[in-house]
């Protein structure tokens, strides 16, 4: 039996993450109006105050587990739109973590790494990369070309794990990953990108121009291995998708009651007003999704392979900060636009969840191929 209930332990976390989710909301407003600024690491309410991204790693005594815990706290960090502590971790960190060798590990690990798959025409499906590397065997030097669009930690981060087309000195090709360093000639990153939402988020696009690595930047580890890390990270954008839906529904429960309609919850539909039914309707998406994200991160703490799972939370996810966010909208009327309440940041920023590490069209094709037993190439 899977039992949600939070600890003593998850409850002091969760609750330090939500004063901190409070402090990042006074500055969301400015950084969502002044995108080409980034976040500084570290904001100075911060200062002396714990990071409950960094508490939740650790697996605290008695708490629900590290990567339960790790998905809550990105939620209350995604319910005040911006954290007070820049992470220092990226998915590419991740990907280093599982696929590389010892030697890699130790050379790069405090190194803030991003991850660099999508281009300009690949972005959901891999197989339409066309960023090649080719092994120079005068130098012994991998040369890379070509261009990767919409990173996240592009600018903040050390180094990007960049996902290539590789023609090897046996003549071998297929897919494989690069890490290149910031200050290596011929990479450049580019400006911050101006975005419907997510604003304060670093996005910048990647060129690559002969760009020439060694082979020890060369990491090995299998396709497959490489893209499981989404496993980890599908049912973590599911969770903050449900930070803007939630952050959605608080700001639209407050507004409400100002106007005099409060949401009880006794009784049944007949006993409550439309505007009052349609909201806890959001609600119970709210609740039904945020229960596939747990579930999918409970799964990885059994060591079980969530790859339905994390799809399932990641689909979920993304479908109800869109829905709930649009829902509030419709409730509240022309003052949900203002741009002086959050509401007008959520239902923007709930946009990308449903897109971005995976479109929510292909997560659903991977639990229908799961569910009905068909191939990738029998249903795409």
């Amino acid at each position: 039996m899977i039992d949600f209930e939070l600890t003593s332990s998850d409850q002091e976390i969760l609750h330090l993450a939500h004063q901190q989710a409070l402090i990042g909301r006074r500055y969301a407003s400015y950084y969502d109006k002044h995108e080409d600024e980034l976040p500084p690491d570290e904001f100075p309410e911060a200062k002396g105050l714990p990071n409950p991204v960094e508490l939740a790693g650790e697996g605290v005594r008695g708490s629900s587990g590290a990567r339960v815990l790790h998905s809550l706290v990105m939620l209350e960090t995604n319910w005040g739109g911006l954290a007070i502590h820049r992470s220092k971790w990226g998915l590419g960190n991740t990907v280093l973590q599982t696929v590389a060798t010892r030697e890699q590990i130790e050379k790069w690990k405090d190194y803030t790494i991003a991850i660099a798959i999508t281009e300009p025409g690949a972005g959901s499906d891999p197989a339409n990369i066309r960023t090649t590397a080719v092994f120079d065997r005068e130098t012994d030097e991998w040369v890379i070309n070509g261009e990767k669009i919409f990173i996240s930690q592009a600018q903040s981060g050390d180094a990007a794990m960049v996902l290539s087309r590789f023609v090897g000195p046996d003549g071998s090709r297929g897919l494989t990953t690069f890490l290149v360093e910031k200050g290596t000639p011929g990479f450049m990153v580019g400006p911050q990108l101006r975005k419907l939402g997510i604003r304060s988020h670093d996005t910048c696009n990647l060129l690559f121009e002969n760009c020439r690595i060694p082979e020890f930047n060369h990491i090995k580890g299998d396709f497959k291995s490489t893209m499981s890390v989404f496993n980890d990270s599908r049912p973590m954008v599911g969770a903050m998708a449900l930070g803007a839906a939630r952050a959605a529904l608080d700001f639209t429960r407050e507004k409400l009651a100002e106007r005099g309609i409060e949401i009880s919850y006794q009784g049944g539909a007949r006993g409550r007003s439309t505007i009052a039914d349609r909201f806890m309707r959001l609600e119970a998406v709210y609740e039904a999704a945020l229960l596939t994200v747990l579930r999918s991160k409970w799964l990885e703490q059994q060591a079980t392979p969530p790859k339905v799972e994390a799809s399932i939370a990641k689909a979920a996810g993304g479908k109800a900060a869109r829905r709930i966010t649009q829902g509030c909208i419709d409730l509240l009327g022309p003052e949900a636009l203002s741009e002086d309440h959050p509401l007008d940041r959520c239902f923007r920023d709930g946009r990308i969840y449903d897109i971005y590490e995976g479109a929510g069209e292909i997560q659903r094709l991977i639990i229908a191929r799961a569910i009905l037993g068909y191939t990738n190439r029998e249903l795409r």
